[in-house]
């Protein structure tokens, strides 16, 4: 039985030496992303990145501590992570001595939670900066989902923007469900990004972060493979002679894969109306408190949905510090959005050569109607970290510099790329 004296406390000695075995840890990650993609600036990038995790995983303690007066979600992991960890160095490996009853959802952090404690001590910070180096590692996971789908371009503004926008470095910092998850889509994404290029090993990443994820958020990783399923059926097909069994075959395993993602998270949730209407409204009306914003599961809601899932609250209409806080973040994406409406145009157009779009299409669409439910700023700013990595892709997509010839398929429509073609024909 976990003694009920024993405090969670930060000895900071202990979290500087994890800190320090981490950065030594991802120095060669780094090096590795910098020679793979060949661009040595990748190697400075992630590694200020994962700094300032860290940093961002001190000023979450501060901010909580001192801004929610100490109320937060993660202090229930902590707990029970650190009732766990004594279970498991005593040879117990069972819930007892926590007010745990499930390993789903916050049970499965509060696991996690234990694991890192059994191993490195009980210890807050030091726990913190684990699960933040994890949300650093999903990080890396999407830059290479990014750089599979656009090898021959220029993938600098992703990078930027998936290892400092300021939202994705410190909703992921804590021991949370978000830095779970941000590891899990992580490396989903690069397993199919890898699958639709047709790269090998692409199933092997997905169903590991599939794997890690789906105690956590079932119905994203339902959302994520229902994307891969839509991007491989508008994929350019595979002309060679096996070419369509391949593709028939991928799309068997895909339909199974999604399937058995649909039947295993109606079971985890114990409910078979996960994506209901009535669900959704009841979800909405549970979470109506504080910062509270109008929901409607009608479809026809869906423009005031995307305005709360990605701009509310702007400066404007912020009321508290914090509000003001989120509204220069979401200031700075609807900033990015005007400057990025080139890309946007093409976004539909980029879909057809490059199918990781679409899924990303998908999840972004899905994610907005289905969190919006969640009728709190506080929980949807914190939330949609887990979509802006699939959203940010729109933002990135290579375009000719403006003023210059189109240098990508997708910058051309179907009547241009017509006419250009009827052009070069040489008349009998």
């Amino acid at each position: 039985m976990f003694p009920g004296a024993v405090t969670i406390g930060s000895e900071p000695v202990v979290a500087l030496a994890i800190a320090v075995f981490l950065a030594l840890v991802s120095i060669p990650i780094a090096r590795k992303l910098a020679v793979v993609e060949n661009d040595e600036r990748l190697f400075r990038t992630a590694l200020t990145s994962m700094g300032l995790r860290f940093l961002a995983t001190v000023l979450l303690i501060i901010v909580v501590d001192h801004v929610y007066h100490g109320i937060t979600d993660y202090n229930r992991y902590l707990n029970q992570g650190a009732a766990l960890a004594y279970n498991f160095d005593h040879g117990h490996f069972s819930f007892a001595g926590t007010t745990l009853t499930t390993a789903i959802g916050p049970g499965a952090v509060s696991i996690a939670a234990g694991v890192v404690f059994a191993i490195i001590g009980v210890n807050k910070l030091a726990g913190f900066f684990v699960f933040s180096w994890l949300s650093f590692i999903g990080s890396i996971g999407f830059y290479r989902a990014f750089s599979i789908t656009f090898p021959d371009a220029d993938r600098r503004r992703y990078a930027l923007l998936i290892f400092y926008l300021p939202s994705l470095l410190f909703w992921t910092s804590a021991i949370s469900k978000e830095s779970v998850m941000f590891f899990a889509l992580g490396i989903s994404a690069y397993g199919a990004a890898a699958i639709l290029a047709r790269r090998r090993a692409g199933y092997v990443f997905l169903v590991l972060g599939a794997l890690i994820g789906i105690w956590i958020r079932p119905h994203e990783f339902v959302i994520l493979v229902g994307g891969l399923v839509v991007a491989t059926l508008v994929r350019n097909p595979d002309r060679s002679p096996a070419g369509g069994l391949r593709r028939l075959g991928s799309l068997s395993l895909q339909g199974g894969v999604l399937v058995g993602a649909v039947l295993l998270t109606r079971k985890l949730l114990h409910s078979s109306g996960i994506f209901s209407i009535s669900t959704l409204s009841t979800v909405s009306q549970n979470n109506s408190y504080g910062s509270s914003v109008p929901y409607s599961a009608s479809p026809l809601a869906y423009p005031r949905d995307l305005y709360a899932v990605l701009f509310d609250p702007l400066p404007f209409t912020a009321h508290t510090g914090t509000q003001i806080v989120a509204a220069a973040e979401n200031t700075i994406i609807l900033v990015l959005i005007i400057l990025s409406l080139r890309r946007i145009r093409v976004v539909m157009r980029a879909a057809r050569y490059r199918p990781y779009v679409m899924l990303c299409i998908v999840y972004s669409v899905a994610f907005v109607y289905l969190f919006a439910a969640l009728s709190n700023l506080g929980l949807i700013e914190r939330e949609r970290v887990l979509m802006l990595p699939f959203l940010l892709v729109f933002l990135a997509i290579p375009v000719a510099p403006k003023g210059e010839p189109a240098r990508y398929p997708w910058e051309i429509s179907r009547r241009q790329a017509e006419r250009q073609r009827l052009a070069l024909q040489v008349p009998y």
